[in-house]
């Protein structure tokens, strides 16, 4: 039993050893070489003093498992030809082999003799062996019971005198770390189990189990109480570092196979330091400093995330994560300060919420009160996911629903270092627990430090069951599947992140990291990747690369990686694993912002542009940079669009970048806006829409019009804008309002000289609901405050959620106070005021006014009780801030260091652009006078947080690189950002220095926040109608239909370019698949200008059921298989020219590619009808003849209705008709009982009402008649239900119109 004593001397030996007996059987003359252990690799042997390959001609699984049992490795798993373990170098010994798998030794199998062959090293053969030892039944390869393998099966060992040291060996060759526990006295898997009938007297230091001495168990049974578990850990020790000793304070430290690591501060926190100040017998937490203790030239931070809850005896028993976790910022080390002393009592603490806050005894209080109770969540699958528990006087108990949100959720996941929510769950949804309810009515603000320091009812005052027990989805919640049609255990592999499922990235995917893949899945313990599968169709993210899982890993989330992105490489790169298991299933069923040359430029393309853009119709074509020169490419020139396109970039051009087009001929664009509540002034007195002239134009007579269209008042007018037509003609009189007069009509008039105003061109206004910003503090209004915004409702505070000092900024210079200081949240709030509004303001800081600034309020949450926006102004518009240094290192912790940040950090701004919103894009930043960008050398995740949470787009679901969003001009301010993620500003991080960088544009750093969204109709067939979607948290789901009123769909189909006017189908088939329900209620008012700033109820999984989906049509409904260029639905090859209006003129009929006329023979007012309805236009109230609208050109494509093509009129009987589009007035005025209205003041001095026997004020009243027949000419009115397309006020008199001329009967109207 003296056998291993000879251990080191094998590699000495020669083939020719004489030694006999056991010794024999270990003969150091064959080996495995280059598979990372000794039971697996290239076969080699060792003849005449020289090693050698085998060839693989012939060679077989029972080759490879003589190879295997010769070297005490165990069976064979694998027999691997083409040199897989590396080209040996060499002789070639054998070849030919033809084992029967029974032999002793590799050369005593049938073979063409030693060394006689013709092969070639490309041909080495090797082995893949299941080893002697191995631990199976735990949770991975590192933990489990002990068996071994002599060849003939894995046979168990007993735990009789089975030692820690043993443990020790069996976890070192297993390349697991070191043995954290032994436990024996475990029960066989049959009674009848045969027992390995020797014990292991190892003595610690011995390369693998095989080496260890043995002895033989009397009668070949050894005493035991059962069979042996071995938990192995690649962590095994832990320690805390200071001043280079290790002590109850300090760096966290912890030990594994590479040596002393240190602990990065990224999610550490006073849970997991607890564990540690227990496990090194030092008490309890008191606090967790990052890098306070660290010291430089240490090893690259370690990145593995320990999740305690507290309760565990060792921190490597808390769970742990790896896979997507990026690289720890530079000094951003985990430290612990302990208590030192276990038995150290704690304070009680006090149940109650309301501890007075600053003061030094309520900190102390809180830290340990917070140490003393736990948090959890269960029953989810994941410790990011499930029911909230808290462990409250030595019990865990749950939380009520009741008032259960985002807010409350967000606490909850930040605690236990989950990220932030995705899902506040309520209605017991992972099931009820048991117990004590501890907490109820909780009203989080999101950003508590602990769920206990949130508002709610005393600790176990309640009033539910646990059928209302609270839960929870974290952003960090991870889940894995294999996705196939037919398959169970093989598929394409995807990993569930940030609420979204995507797939997994090939590279490297090495067999452990296969086989972990496999065995979480239960699909068995070998995977292969399939690299002959046809990529995928759709699109999807490609969420992390470079998994490299180890040994000690018992979870794919342990495994490093690469950090996490939204597309980490491509789609030809996508994992398609098989595994061991595989069984069928049991029925389971932007580009950049453009630059554009003006060349050739004209309203069609224009009309794309604002189409695109969400922007109404385009009013101009501008020439020669009117709107200011650009800076970088000129992408397009020579455009060529039809004005169909739904993107500028698919109209027909000279191709991208191919032009020599300098920027003073950059074109622009004036669009008519983006809904009723913007846009060109025009008026109609009967005659068709007029613009009015910029001539003498003021602001009270906008603040008219807004008020008239209940659009709330004006926030800008923009003079000089170009008329349609260089001929069109203007309104021939300037209106002068005072401000107070409740419609244009009624403001005083002044006839221009000869009918002609005098004007530089037409007038744009802008209205808004948001008219004035006060801050108000002890019931008056100063420079300091509660932020309170004036709307149509009277004045309203706003939300703290999402406020910032960019706000706050914009806040202060509109009213004349200097810059913001601060933003104290909830400082100055009063009781008793209305409900807190919800809009949430994403300025820049450069704005003029609050309204200027971009607006959500879309998914927005009710504002928690108090937690008001205040902002602290300098006072003084004039004040000098002090100079910015633009060193990054400024001392931490001093008054100056926070006052000098707080200035310079009011002094810069931060925007994303070309992104196509404010929540995505390239990153820029305002210094010193100029925006600039920012390299993306180690761009990184955390980077993007700091980024996201500045501008108050939620958390960064992407950091891009490499101009993802187009090459930025001007400085390149900040290069190697290191931010830690916890930064308030983004140059506060650690970086090179303002200005220091060796980059690019081509390497301009973006970023695509969670609060990014987008819109979408999905339909196979159909553009401008389907299932409507938003693109919210990086995910698209579905759209809730109720209430959906006219105005939120009208907003909605003018945000996709899809027209004015819609309708809810509520026919459709209910759609396939599940996906996220994202929002209900949404009730957009006439002064938003985008889905995004509607309100309604918040952001939620699951907000209404499928049959809910909403289905839109919009008003530019047509078949995706219509060329643009041409007509192709039933309304498109119908057209009325000629006339006033789209609804009436002459009548024109598309076909064989032509356009048409109709005879008026037998035209009468049934055919006219037809053609109203086909239009949209209700009902048909006259069908002129002989070419009424003037004659056309072309074919006569309908005579006597019936015949196509054959006619034998002329164009001077071209059919006509006349129709208008009565919309619901919003004021008909008149005095009751048909008297007159006197309003001299405005020159109109016979003011009467029509006889209009019925008017309709809501919709889907019948059809009246508004205008009356005589005069010639037809009338039309709407038929079935009233359909307002946009705010216009219709008047009736008697008079002049604005030109001028007489006409008894004619209405007047206004309009955007």
């Amino acid at each position: 039993h003296k056998r291993h004593k000879y251990l080191f001397l094998w590699g000495l030996c020669d083939g020719s050893s004489d030694l006999k007996g056991p010794q024999e059987e270990r003969d150091p003359q064959l080996r495995l070489v280059d598979g990372g252990s000794r039971c697996a690799g290239r076969v080699e042997i060792i003849h005449q003093h020289s090693w050698g390959t085998v060839c693989d001609d012939s060679w077989d699984l029972n080759d490879a498992h003589v190879v295997c049992r010769q070297l005490g490795c165990g069976v064979a798993f694998n027999a691997l030809l083409y040199a897989q373990f590396g080209e040996g170098s060499g002789p070639i010994w054998l070849t030919k082999l033809a084992c029967t798998g029974k032999e002793d030794y590799l050369w005593n199998c049938p073979a063409l003799g030693l060394g006689k062959n013709n092969c070639e090293h490309y041909y080495d053969a090797g082995v893949i062996c299941s080893g002697f030892v191995h631990l199976v039944g735990g949770h991975g390869p590192c933990s489990g019971r002990v068996e071994v393998n002599s060849g003939e099966g894995w046979i168990p060992v007993s735990d009789g005198n089975f030692t820690l040291a043993t443990a020790q060996v069996i976890c070192a060759e297993l390349g697991c770390g070191k043995a954290a526990s032994v436990l024996g006295n475990l029960p066989f898997r049959e009674n009848s189990e045969q027992i390995w009938a020797e014990e292991f007297q190892c003595e610690g230091q011995e390369p693998g189990l095989w080496f260890c001495p043995r002895v033989l168990c009397p009668a070949g049974s050894c005493p035991h109480r059962g069979a042996v578990q071995v938990v192995c850990s690649g962590y095994t020790d832990v320690r805390l570092m200071k001043n280079g000793s290790s002590q109850c304070e300090g760096q966290v430290e912890i030990k594994t196979s590479g040596g002393w690591r240190t602990l990065c501060a990224s999610h550490w926190n006073m849970a997991s330091a607890n564990v540690v100040c227990h496990q090194l017998g030092c008490g309890v937490a008191i606090s967790t400093p990052k890098g306070e203790y660290f010291v430089e030239g240490g090893d690259e931070i370690w990145r593995d995330r320990f999740h305690c809850s507290g309760s565990e005896s060792f921190l490597w028993n808390c769970p742990v994560s790896a896979l997507g976790v990026p690289a720890c910022a530079h000094g951003n080390t985990a430290s612990v300060v302990c208590s030192e002393n276990q038995t150290q009592l704690l304070p009680q603490c006090n149940d109650s919420w309301s501890d007075p806050e600053g003061s030094a005894a309520s900190e102390g209080h809180t830290a340990n009160c917070s140490d003393s109770r736990q948090l959890r969540l269960v029953d989810g699958g994941s410790h990011c996911t499930g029911r909230v528990e808290i462990l409250q006087q030595g019990s865990w108990g749950s939380i009520c629903d009741d008032s259960w949100d985002l807010s409350d959720a967000h606490v909850v996941c930040r605690q236990l270092g989950c990220g932030v929510a995705l899902e506040a769950t309520i209605s017991a949804h992972f099931g009820e627990g048991s117990g004590p309810i501890w907490l109820d009515e909780v009203n989080c603000t999101g950003e508590e430090a602990y769920m206990w320091q949130c508002p709610s009812q005393h600790w176990g005052q309640h009033n539910c069951s646990h059928k209302n027990d609270a839960g929870v989805i974290c952003s960090e919640f991870l889940a894995l599947r294999l996705v196939s049609k037919d398959q169970k255990c093989s598929g394409w592999l995807e990993i569930f992140y940030n609420n979204t499922w995507g797939s997994v990235c090939h590279s490297p995917m090495e067999p452990m990291t296969l086989s972990m893949i496999c065995r979480q899945l239960g699909c068995g313990d070998i995977g292969t990747l399939d690299f002959l599968i046809p990529p995928r169709e759709g699109s999807r993210p490609h969420w992390v690369d470079g998994i490299h899982c180890r040994e000690i890993d018992t979870s794919l989330w342990q495994c490093p990686s690469d950090p996490w992105k939204h597309q980490s490489c491509s789609a030809k790169e996508e994992a398609h694993i098989t595994c061991t298991g595989d069984l069928l299933q049991s029925g389971d069923p932007s580009p950049a912002f453009l630059g554009h040359c003006q060349l050739n430029w004209d309203l069609k393309d224009a009309l794309v542009v604002c189409r695109q853009m969400g922007c109404g119709v385009a009013i101009d074509d501008m020439y020669f940079a009117q709107f200011g020169e650009g800076s970088g490419p000129v992408w397009l020139s020579w455009l060529q669009c039809t004005g169909e396109e739904d993107h500028v970039w698919k109209c027909p051009s000279q191709g991208w970048g191919q032009q020599n087009c300098p920027h003073i001929l950059d074109a622009g664009v004036i669009c008519s806006g983006g809904g009723p509540c913007s846009g060109r002034v025009e008026v109609n007195s009967g005659g068709g829409w007029t613009p009015v002239s910029d001539g003498n134009f003021t602001l009270p007579t906008a603040q008219v019009i807004c008020a008239e269209l209940g659009c709330g008042k004006a926030a800008s007018f923009l003079l000089d804008l170009p008329l349609r037509e260089a001929s069109e003609q203007v309104w021939a009189e300037e209106f002068q309002c005072k401000g107070w007069e409740p419609g244009l009509w009624f403001c005083p008039r002044v006839p221009c000289p000869a009918d002609s105003c005098h004007h530089r061109g037409a007038v744009q206004v802008v209205c808004s609901e948001y008219t004035e910003v006060r801050l108000m503090k002890n019931g008056s209004s100063q420079c300091e405050g509660q932020v309170e915004m004036k709307t149509s409702g009277g004045w309203r505070t706003l939300c703290a959620s999402h406020w910032n000092m960019a706000n706050a900024n914009v806040v202060c210079r509109q009213l004349g106070c200097g810059v913001a200081i601060s933003i104290p949240k909830g400082a100055y709030f009063v009781e008793g005021g209305d409900e807190i509004w919800r809009d949430r303001f994403h300025c820049s800081g450069s704005e003029s006014f609050l309204w200027n600034c971009p607006v959500t309020a879309l998914g927005v949450p009710a504002c928690a009780h108090g937690n008001t926006a205040s902002v602290v102004c300098s006072g003084n518009q004039t004040e000098l801030l002090p100079q910015c240094n633009d060193s990054s290192s400024d001392p931490a912790g001093s008054a100056a260091s926070e006052g000098h940040i707080t200035n310079c950090s009011d002094s810069r701004q931060l925007r994303l652009v070309d992104g196509g919103s404010h929540c995505a894009g390239r990153v820029e930043i305002l210094q010193q006078g100029s925006w600039g960008s920012i390299c993306d050398d180690s761009w990184d995740l955390n980077d993007a947080h700091v980024v996201c949470r500045q501008l108050g787009c939620g958390v960064a679901l992407e950091a891009t690189i490499s101009a993802h969003f187009g090459e930025g001009s001007g400085p390149i301010w900040l290069d190697e950002v290191n931010c830690t993620g916890e930064e308030a500003h983004v140059w506060q991080c650690p970086s090179q220095g303002w200005g220091q960088h060796n980059c690019r544009h081509k390497a301009d750093a973006g970023v695509i926040c969670s609060e990014f969204l987008a819109l979408r109709l999905v339909s196979k067939d159909q553009e401008c109608a389907g299932w409507l979607e938003v693109f919210y948290n990086n995910t698209w789901g579905s759209v809730c239909h109720s209430p959906m009123e006219a105005v939120t769909l009208s907003v909605i189909c003018r945000q996709l370019g899809c027209g004015d006017t819609e309708t809810l189908n509520s026919s459709v088939p209910l759609r396939e698949g599940s996906r996220p329900r994202w929002v209900d209620e949404i009730q957009c008012r006439k002064t938003d200008t985008s889905l995004w700033q509607c309100p309604s109820d918040p952001w939620k999984q699951r907000s209404c059921s499928a049959k809910e989906e909403a289905y839109i049509m919009c008003s530019g409904n047509r078949p995706k298989s219509c060329p643009g260029t041409v007509p192709c639905t039933d309304k498109e090859k119908l057209l009325l020219r000629g006339g006033d209006s789209e609804c009436s003129g002459r009548v024109e009929v598309w076909h064989k590619g032509t356009w048409g006329t109709v005879c008026d023979d037998s035209w009468s007012l049934a055919e006219a009808e037809v053609v109203c309805q086909q239009l949209g236009c209700g009902s048909a109230l006259d069908a002129p003849g002989e070419a009424a609208f003037g004659p056309g050109n072309g074919s006569i494509w309908l005579d006597e209705v019936y015949t196509l093509g054959q006619s034998d009129c002329k164009h001077e009987e071209d059919a006509g008709t006349n129709k208008y589009l009565a919309l619901s007035p919003h004021y008909l005025f008149s005095e009751p009982g048909g008297q007159h209205a006197v309003a001299t003041s405005s020159g109109y001095d016979d003011v009467e009402e029509l006889p209009v026997p019925e008017i309709p004020s809501s919709f889907g009243m019948k059809e009246k008649n508004f205008f009356p027949e005589e005069g010639g000419g037809a009338r039309c009115s709407q038929k079935g239900k009233w359909i307002t397309i946009s705010p216009v006020v219709l008047h009736y008199y008697h008079g002049k119109d604005g030109f001028g001329h007489i006409n008894d009967q004619f209405s007047f109207t206004t309009r955007f």
